[in-house]
């Protein structure tokens, strides 16, 4: 069965947060220079803008924020943490 538009919109923005995730531990791990360093955490911190808008949106229509929600933010700040612990 299809979803509806609005529905897999919301689930790629949901999703959004694992891709920032996974530049930024590709800048912190591979490319060991200060520059990549401060690339890894502009996109980790640009990983925070789909997840924050889409709650934003679920807030203003008065929906639940579901199980997108709980895996975006859960992968942000575990991530955030050991990208502080280990190059912070």
């Amino acid at each position: 069965m299809k979803k509806p538009l609005g529905q897999a919109v919301a689930d790629n923005m949901w999703g959004m947060a694992a891709l920032f995730v996974c530049a930024s531990f590709i800048s912190f791990v591979f490319i060991h220079t200060e520059s990549a360093r401060t690339a890894g955490w502009v996109l980790y911190y640009c990983g925070w803008i789909p997840p924050v808008g889409m709650s934003l949106w679920c807030l203003a229509r008065r929906e639940k924020l579901g199980i997108g929600a709980l895996f975006s933010f859960t992968l942000l700040i575990v991530s955030g943490c050991l990208f502080w612990l280990n190059h912070g």
